[in-house]
């Protein structure tokens, strides 16, 4: 929703477009000074190179650990395809950066639209965090990083808001076919499923059961 809604406002030059150009009608923010360089830290959370790698790293082990060519192979089809999207619709919409002090789409060069950084954080880490079966705490700590990726490439001026917002949008919609397509739910070598919880065998009466026997030699002694 939040993809479908950022790209038919920019095309319509609906309510979020002059938004846009509200955050930045003052000009472009410092590139000086500590709140700056912390938002230049967070923002590599989205540099392709970087977060492509350690999805890739990720990738790689958790294929060696269950043995499964078809799940790297999976995984690398979905990294190149990830980039392929992204960069596809950089392309196709062709608008403009803050930069330029100007807002047009369609302008042959340009590659604005959707934020490379917003959607690179949003599908890399969310994948990375699906791939290595990562607890929710730190599922969450993924998507708290990548929401930050988004507000940084706005407060760091190399993107309008809705650039950041549907980057994001796209990242998390490549991260969710990830979860669907690539690692859906394979059982843990342990033949446990991926929760960590033990498969439902034995019934509580039968547990009961055993139990009783194992005692039974205590209460002889």
């Amino acid at each position: 929703l939040a993809t479908a809604a950022a790209v038919l406002d920019v095309l319509a030059d609906g309510p979020l477009r002059h938004l846009d150009q509200w955050v930045f009608s003052g000009g472009l923010p410092p590139r000086t000074g500590a709140w700056h360089w912390t938002w230049r830290t967070i923002v590599n959370g989205g540099q392709y190179w970087i977060v492509g790698s350690l999805a890739g790293v990720t990738a790689v082990t958790a294929a060696w650990r269950r043995r499964s060519v078809p799940l790297l192979l999976r995984a690398g089809v979905w990294l190149a395809c990830t980039e392929l999207v992204v960069r596809a619709a950089q392309v196709l919409f062709a608008r403009t950066a803050p930069l330029y002090g100007e807002d047009e789409m369609f302008a042959a060069g340009h590659l604005s639209f959707p934020s490379g950084h917003a959607a690179n954080a949003a599908a890399c880490l969310l994948f990375i965090a699906a791939m290595a079966g990562a607890p929710r705490r730190w599922t969450i700590a993924a998507h708290a990083l990548a929401a930050l990726v988004a507000v940084a490439v706005v407060a760091l001026g190399y993107h309008w808001p809705t650039d950041a917002l549907a980057g994001w949008g796209i990242g998390t919609l490549l991260a969710c076919a990830a979860r669907v397509l690539v690692v859906p739910g394979e059982p843990a070598r342990d033949g446990r499923p991926r929760d960590g919880r033990p498969r439902a065998g034995r019934s509580r009466a039968g547990r009961s059961r055993a139990g009783a026997v194992t005692a039974a030699p205590a209460d002889d002694a």
